[in-house]
């Protein structure tokens, strides 16, 4: 196993990319501390490694619950060997409606949890000097897409702050990448879509729209997430791992 005599902390591990990393991870040998708000999807997530898959509800935008949340982790694994930021929410509005709660939410959760989970963590990780990092941007971080220009500039910051913190860590044998997927098949995607005609649409668009006609998967993007905490990236520093079918590359 590629994580034998890991530990990984991964946040937003209550479901889709976040869930489908944890259990992948799990697969390969790593114990899990799973973060989210969501303990009913905490559970869910836990329920098939029980043994290998500790859970915490946290807010990852407060920074009490963050500090507690890793000294917690440290104190029941011993040591975290990688770090997965993946909690994130997307709010779909025209930049003329959308509000600064609006966009203040977004920034502190999709980024502001990224940056105080890394704060926390990295100084075990360095002190240890070993450690993977991985940050989860998008696709739109390096295009434009209507409605969504509050998310996308959350994302584009996530690529920046990796590159920058990977290269305060590397030195101390850390190393810091991001994940950008495209659509993916999560709850994110969907945004509560239950309109079985308007769920068609929404497939129907991508398809139109990406090289390879279809969603992403969570565990697709589990699996180059376990690629960036592996080993197998040992010369991987600063990084964004682009998975999405092609649509950048038009």
């Amino acid at each position: 196993m590629r994580l034998q005599n890991k530990t990984a902390v991964v946040t937003g591990a209550a479901s889709g990319i976040g869930r489908a990393a944890a259990l992948r991870l799990a697969q390969e040998g790593a114990r899990i501390y799973a973060v989210d708000i969501d303990e009913t999807g905490l559970a869910g997530t836990a329920q098939p490694a029980r043994d290998a898959i500790l859970t915490r509800r946290c807010d990852v935008a407060d920074e009490q619950q963050v500090r507690n949340a890793v000294a917690d982790a440290m104190e029941q694994l011993g040591r975290i060997d990688i770090l997965v930021n993946i909690a994130g929410i997307q709010i779909t509005k025209l930049l003329r409606d959308t509000t600064w709660a609006d966009f203040t939410r977004m920034m502190e959760i999709n980024m502001g949890g990224a940056f105080l989970f890394c704060r926390e963590v990295l100084p075990h990780m360095q002190a240890q000097k070993s450690g993977s990092v991985i940050n989860l941007a998008s696709e739109l971080a390096f295009v434009g897409y209507p409605k969504l220009a509050s998310y996308t500039a959350t994302k584009g910051a996530m690529v920046a702050f990796t590159r920058s913190v990977a290269l305060e860590a590397i030195r101390d044998g850390v190393r810091v990448n991001c994940v950008c997927p495209g659509a993916t098949d999560t709850p994110i995607f969907w945004e509560g879509e239950a309109d079985l005609a308007r769920r068609k649409a929404m497939l129907d668009q991508v398809a139109a729209e990406k090289p390879n006609g279809r969603l992403i998967t969570p565990e697709e993007v589990a699996n180059g997430i376990l690629f960036m905490a592996s080993d197998e990236s040992s010369a991987v520093v600063g990084a964004s791992l682009i998975m999405d079918g092609g649509f950048t590359a038009m």
